[in-house]
């Protein structure tokens, strides 16, 4: 599966992080169960601020990847001119499995490991470098993968997908 690729990427670079597994969820809205964590049967809670990324597209073709914290409701107009994309839309599953190898139900910043190409701009909530933890799917929902921010950088930025920082507006 394309999640060994994203685990080995981190362990080759020597990036820390944490595997909470737990039941497939597809929203932000789904509380996961964690049934182990780091491969140790146990329960817990997946350390927030919990995260949901967007794929986005804008009317001339460019494409946008942006994570936020899950409890901010995002405001795409108000995106739209922070990124500097023309009227930005949510970009169609074929396109996402094209690009970033993942499908709606698990979209993360690790499926741009695919993009060799560049054709995804990343672009990442300020709240989350105030945070002690930031977790994402790594490209499936029945895992959670958490480290700091900082490991979080320095991985995008091996991909060669350091993020544009954005504070993200809320409707």
């Amino acid at each position: 599966m394309d999640e060994k690729n994203i685990f080995n990427f981190l362990k080759y670079h020597e990036i820390p992080y944490h595997v909470y597994e737990h039941q497939p969820v597809f929203t932000v809205n789904d509380i996961p169960v964690v049934t182990a964590i780091d491969g140790v049967p146990t329960s817990g809670k997946i350390p927030e601020p919990h995260f949901k990324t967007l794929f986005l597209r804008d009317k001339k073709g460019a494409f946008f990847l942006v994570s936020v914290t899950d409890e901010k409701r995002v405001d795409i107009t108000a995106l739209s001119r922070v990124l500097g994309g023309d009227r930005l839309s949510f970009g169609k599953p074929d396109q996402l499995l094209d690009l970033l190898k993942l499908t709606p139900g698990s979209v993360t910043p690790y499926g741009l490991l695919f993009d060799a190409e560049k054709k995804v701009r990343f672009a990442l909530d300020e709240d989350a470098l105030s945070a002690a933890w930031v977790s994402f799917h790594p490209m499936r929902n029945d895992m959670t993968l958490v480290t700091t921010p900082q490991d979080f950088l320095v991985c995008m930025e091996k991909l060669g997908h350091t993020p544009q920082i954005v504070g993200i507006q809320v409707k």
